[in-house]
């Protein structure tokens, strides 16, 4: 069963830590549900309008019945309530949000038969865990795949990183994540120590280096490529091989180029720039717009060079994108009107107060 209280628990909780900038809001798996989004969680009336529009869109609540209001209270069992009742009214679709901070974040509204198609086909690619460790949201397609739909057709636990410790992880676990918190879950607990488990990653590319690391640690690591309009697409299991497309997937690189899943009779266009290799393998060789993937988030150097180029401090900067060991990280010069350590210091300040964390190049220059 998919709609239970505890996987929608986490989406309402994964939806808050995006507002709050805490993963599941700061929360680990199991919560009371007594617990009060206000009093609890420091939801304030306009971050719970935010969350409830968030959800609202997410679960499709407005084409159901008023009784499903979801602002009529703080608890948290409360809007469990509301959306297990809008559910059981309508579960046709999802929407998801597109993962982009710098362009325009669009949604993206999915038939419950095409998630459930490919959740299907994952139950079969991937081996069947005895449990799934995940760090990441489920409010996003990726995470919605493998860590509701997955445990429920598998019928296995899903704990969160917050509940486990090194020893929980064994052969018969499969750990869900990004390229981002792959690299934390190396330096954490793969670095010093050998931990055999499954492992899938998806969002962005899995740098080389990583991918190597990981594999020599003991995780067997799928990586899955695809996008918030698609859904998944293709895996491979090392790095540098061609992606093998899904058996329903087709891909055309005629003008535009577009990927058609014949499980559904649905065609999109495609984000990125491909090498056909044969009717089953590609190559991923870029993005066709700007964007650069930043732990998991679309960011676009252009803009980013626009916004600290606003600053009162700052003549012109530029902003570009550079492959270190196979892990894409923003570059910044930046020419200041008076260069001291008191405009230094305040520019940084400025920059910090009006970029997200992805969008902050890792590598600033001053001058």
């Amino acid at each position: 069963m998919i709609w239970t209280t505890d996987n929608v628990q986490r989406i309402v909780l994964d939806t808050a830590g995006r507002i709050l900038q805490k993963p599941h809001a700061g929360l680990p798996s199991t919560v009371p549900a007594e617990l009060d989004l206000y009093l609890d969680l420091g939801l304030d009336s306009l971050k719970r309008m935010e969350l409830a529009a968030h959800l609202n869109e997410f679960f499709g609540i407005l084409n159901t019945s008023p009784q499903n209001y979801l602002l009529a209270g703080t608890a948290l069992d409360h809007w469990v309530n509301c959306i297990l009742r809008a559910r059981a009214e309508n579960d046709r679709c999802i929407t998801f949000r597109t993962s982009g901070t710098s362009g325009v974040a669009k949604p993206i509204s999915h038939p419950m038969e095409s998630l459930l198609s490919e959740a299907q086909f994952l139950a079969q690619l991937l081996p069947k865990p005895r449990q799934l460790i995940s760090t990441v949201s489920a409010n996003h397609i990726y995470g919605f795949l493998y860590t509701i739909l997955l445990p429920a057709i598998w019928q296995v636990p899903l704990r969160l990183l917050a509940d486990v410790s090194a020893d929980d992880i064994d052969a018969h676990t499969l750990l869900v994540g990004t390229p981002f918190t792959w690299d934390f879950l190396y330096k954490s607990l793969f670095g010093s120590t050998h931990l055999v488990c499954h492992g899938v990653s998806s969002t962005a590319p899995m740098p080389p280096g990583l991918f190597a690391q990981l594999n020599s640690a003991g995780v067997s690591l799928t990586e899955i490529y695809g996008s918030s309009d698609t859904g998944g697409l293709a895996f491979r299991r090392n790095s540098g091989a061609p992606f093998t497309l899904f058996p329903y997937v087709r891909v055309s690189l005629d003008k535009p180029p577009t990927v058609t899943r014949t499980d559904i009779n649905a065609t999109y266009p495609i984000p990125d720039r491909l090498e056909l290799l044969s009717s089953g393998e590609i190559r991923v060789l870029g993005r066709l717009d700007d964007a650069i993937q930043i732990a998991g988030v679309n960011v676009y150097p252009a803009f980013i060079r626009r916004v600290i180029e606003t600053c009162p401090f700052v003549t012109e900067c530029d902003v570009y994108a550079k492959a270190v060991a196979g892990d894409t990280q923003l570059y910044a010069a930046v020419r200041l009107r008076i260069l001291n350590d008191s405009t230094r210091e305040a520019c940084l300040r400025w920059i910090r107060e009006h970029l997200s964390a992805p969008e902050m190049p890792k590598h600033l220059y001053m001058y």
